[in-house]
């Protein structure tokens, strides 16, 4: 025997220095590679967010939608999805002059307010969405409340908001007087406890007492509420561009109006829509970032 370990040439007691070394390599070049691999992951994850951010600019700084799937994009890129959407019903007697009644229920074909809110629904109706479907101007609430029409749960799409919308407009009892002033409230008190509001009003006219309806939506522009008056039928629009002015009382620009009837088509009308919720959004960060870098509110 020449006295030589054939399995193991170093000495006995180099063996333990040797297996500790070669585990402390082994731990470091697994953290090294952990390290490069976490690297490589944050680099790439921060230039798809990069691109991302730039492809979702483009895309609405180039919006020109062609059907509801490139209206329901926009709303995705432009960051709608955090917004609790509520729909607004006037149910008041100004709906009926003579034998025609505005929420008169056909077979073959939809009314007019079953229309705008089935363009709305299609749009916006979005199961990471929250819309409610509430109406005002009946018997019971007038014009001091509103009423939920959905039971005050979610519509997910617009055969959700016709059921509803449909048990209401064949059993309600119109009442009145017009007022906007309930449902613009309503949607000051979610904003406290659910976050940014936008409100679809569907009206056939103006409110009665215009000037208490146009302090209560300057009001609302200190909660950030956001509302979109969707005139339909015939009725008599002359001064509502009084209803939404801008005021310098107002926080920001957060009102419109628009005539149902003045739309060719529905991809035209809900383009509109977003656009300008897109334009209050603008605005509204605007004034949120002035008043950050001023450190004080306007008087």
């Amino acid at each position: 025997s020449s006295g030589i370990n054939a399995e193991w040439p170093l000495r006995p007691g180099y063996k333990l220095y040797f297996e500790i070394a070669r585990e402390m390599f082994q731990l470091y070049a697994g953290l090294c590679l952990s390290l490069l691999l976490f690297i490589a992951a944050f680099i790439l994850n921060r230039m798809k967010r990069k691109y991302s951010t730039t492809r979702a600019e483009v895309y609405i700084a180039q919006f020109n939608p062609t059907c509801v799937k490139d209206v329901q994009k926009f709303i995705n890129y432009a960051g709608f999805l955090k917004f609790s959407i509520n729909v607004y019903i006037d149910f008041t007697l100004n709906n009926i002059r003579g034998t025609k009644n505005l929420h008169r229920l056909r077979k073959k074909e939809k009314n007019v307010y079953q229309k705008a809110l089935c363009d709305l629904m299609d749009a916006f109706g979005n199961k990471n969405m929250s819309i409610k479907l509430l109406g005002f101007g009946d018997l019971e609430t007038q014009d001091t409340e509103i009423f939920s029409m959905s039971l005050f749960n979610n519509c997910l799409d617009a055969d959700d908001a016709l059921i509803y919308y449909s048990s209401v407009a064949t059993t309600v009892e119109m009442s009145g007087p017009r007022s906007f002033v309930p449902a613009i409230n309503h949607a000051i008190d979610q904003s406290r406890t659910s976050g940014q509001q936008v409100m679809f009003v569907l009206t056939n006219g103006l409110p009665d007492d215009v000037q208490k309806n146009y302090e209560n939506i300057i009001n609302s522009s200190w909660h950030d509420v956001f509302i979109i008056f969707v005139a339909v039928g015939d009725g008599s629009w002359t001064g509502i561009s009084n209803l939404t002015r801008f005021s310098d009382d107002k926080k920001f620009s957060n009102s419109s109006y628009f005539l149902y009837s003045s739309f060719s088509n529905k991809i035209e009308f809900l383009r509109t829509i977003v656009l300008t919720m897109k334009d209050f959004e603008d605005n509204l960060q605007l004034e949120n970032e002035r008043v950050k870098n001023s450190g004080k509110k306007r008087d």
